[in-house]
């Protein structure tokens, strides 16, 4: 994909760090952006900041470890711009065990 104007980004864990720095390249690059993030204080805070820049963008609270949530994101993300063309899988869930 050459040209990012009007594409839709969906970026997981998109509230903060890594995401949030994708996020506000895409924001840069004219792209549509859906932002989706665990944290919804961080989330809603981000979404706010890039509107402010005049980018589209839209949050989304997910929890990547479950799959109505996931389902929801790609719901809500279709219906409002009807397409995705760049999925950004940044979220992390980490199992953690004891040796």
């Amino acid at each position: 994909m050459n040209e990012f104007k009007d594409k839709v980004a969906v970026i997981t864990g998109g509230a903060s760090g890594i995401g949030r720095g994708i996020a506000e390249r895409c924001c840069q690059e004219g792209m549509k952006v859906v932002l989706s993030d665990i944290e919804d204080k961080m989330l809603s805070q981000t979404e706010e900041e890039l509107k402010s820049t005049g980018a589209t963008v839209i949050s989304v609270l997910t929890n990547v470890s479950k799959v109505g949530n996931i389902k929801g994101l790609a719901q809500k993300t279709l219906d409002t711009f009807g397409a995705v063309h760049l999925l950004l899988n940044n979220a992390g869930v980490a199992v953690g065990t004891y040796l």
